[in-house]
């Protein structure tokens, strides 16, 4: 199996392990690199796609199966990829907000450095070294590289939180996340910080209005007439 972009399904799997056990794990190998590479790097690319189809409006050359109308962009994308919708305009996002790196670059840079490179100053994110470990260094790397060679800028790195709700409450989450998305949040976790805040100022209004109560039933009767 020569070709790495070709994916091995069942019938192919058998051939290859027909083959010399070398030339099977060569084979294993490069195609496993080659998804791997693919992952990384696919980002900047769905980004530019989306915003020059938008920006063409190219979406409107295609036919929406549903209603037999042209195609709004944001149907586009669904019919294009619908398990990825989400990283899509995320992606455009990214994208549009440094247009000041060259594609070029941005294409070999991963996913997860991306919210790393738009918190750095325009200047920052020209130096070569810079380029150079936001292509090469995982986010954690990529964050410790930023704050040594250039500690005068203030960089958020992301933390990871994994939740299991029950379904019924899974259900309520997704309602407040998706309200939080039509209150202006640009993301998942932009959402999640906007539930988190309402959260918080509803808990010091209940707070406060507790210690009005307690503070209201130890006056004396005749100072509350």
């Amino acid at each position: 199996m020569n070709d790495p972009g070709k994916p091995i399904t069942p019938d192919v799997m058998s051939d290859v392990l027909g083959l010399p056990d070398a030339k099977a794990e060569a084979a294993f190998f490069n195609r496993l690199t080659y998804i791997d590479n693919i992952h990384k790097l696919s980002y900047a690319e769905v980004g530019n796609i989306c915003l020059q189809v938008q920006a063409y409006m190219l979406h409107e050359k295609r036919i929406d199966p549903e209603t037999g109308l042209s195609c709004t962009f944001s149907r586009w994308v669904h019919l294009a990829a619908p398990y990825s919708y989400s990283t899509c305009y995320a992606a455009m996002r990214d994208c549009e907000a440094m247009k000041d790196v060259p594609e070029e670059h941005l294409a070999e840079i991963p996913a997860g450095n991306f919210p790393v490179m738009r918190q750095l100053s325009t200047k920052v994110r020209a130096d070569p070294g810079v380029l150079k470990a936001a292509k090469t260094k995982k986010t954690e790397a990529f964050v410790e590289h930023i704050r040594a060679e250039h500690p005068d800028e203030h960089i958020e790195s992301r933390k990871t939180f994994r939740f299991h709700p029950e379904e019924s409450a899974a259900v309520k989450i997704e309602e407040a996340l998706n309200r939080a998305e039509k209150m202006g949040a640009h993301s998942r976790d932009e959402a999640l910080e906007i539930v988190a805040l309402a959260a918080m100022d509803w808990w010091e209004f209940k707070t406060q209005e507790l210690e009005i109560d307690r503070a209201m039933q130890s006056l004396p009767t005749e100072a509350i007439q």
